[in-house]
């Protein structure tokens, strides 16, 4: 086992856990950074260094994309909100996340002869299972969009555990994918900040009922039982006698 991949592996799976387990974006932000600047390190052989310059390029524009949600809103007099965090806690999250590493370095290849190392399937394994109850379960859309950006990286290294390393157009279009996800979240987390709602949580579905007949039917009577203004002295002076 090269000690080099595991200890980049260990920064995927701690950056994940971080990125998932926080009720702070700013440390959400830093961890999603460290999970997409060590992936495409675990590889053999080593990428090509034009699609390691993308790949780490897209990895630092997507944490700034974050890191931007997370700032204080100084205008407004707002501070930066927190998201959900874990829900278990992050020690449970880390037995988790070892468990699949567990079960991904044992399934190394799925049976076929693999490209890549075993310690990037073991890494995908641990990252996609962290990341996949926030995208089923999460109630503000940082979580949300964060175990998607995770689940897609996860993709990604089990992707290089089969098949080996990337082509650098590969590269580029997976930076660019990166960059777009992230982008899109920190405008729907900017959005759901601004609209008044609990920090970045979903904005739940207004139903407006339709009134029923007797309230409808009260709201008439009230209307017509209201006293009725007085005459105006010159259409008083008008009257016939009776």
């Amino acid at each position: 086992m090269n000690p080099i991949l595991a200890g980049v592996a260990l920064a995927v799976v701690a950056g994940a856990i971080v990125a998932m387990s926080s009720h702070d974006v700013r440390a959400t932000a830093l961890g999603v950074t460290v999970v997409l600047v060590a992936s495409p390190l675990l590889v053999e052989p080593t990428a090509g260094p034009l699609g390691l310059a993308a790949r780490f390029v897209g990895a630092i524009l997507a944490g700034y994309l974050l890191a931007i949600v997370a700032r204080d809103r100084s205008d407004t007099g707002r501070p930066a909100s927190s998201t959900g965090g874990s829900r278990i806690g992050w020690p449970a999250d880390a037995l988790v996340a070892a468990s699949a590493a567990i079960v991904g370095f044992a399934a190394h290849g799925l049976g076929a002869p693999a490209g890549g190392p075993a310690l990037a399937s073991a890494a995908g394994f641990a990252v996609a299972a962290i990341a996949v109850t926030p995208v089923l379960t999460g109630r503000d859309i940082v979580r949300v969009g964060v175990g998607a950006l995770l689940l897609l990286d996860a993709g990604l290294l089990v992707r290089g555990a089969l098949g080996g390393t990337p082509g650098d157009l590969e590269q580029l279009v997976t930076a660019g994918a990166l960059v777009v996800l992230a982008g899109s979240l920190a405008a729907l987390a900017t959005y759901a900040r601004a609209d008044g709602s609990d920090g970045y949580a979903l904005a739940e579905e207004e139903t407006t009922a339709r009134p029923g007949r007797r309230a409808l039917g009260r709201s008439i009577g009230r209307a017509r039982g209201r006293r009725q203004p007085d005459a105006h002295p010159i259409d008083a002076g008008h009257a016939r006698p009776r």
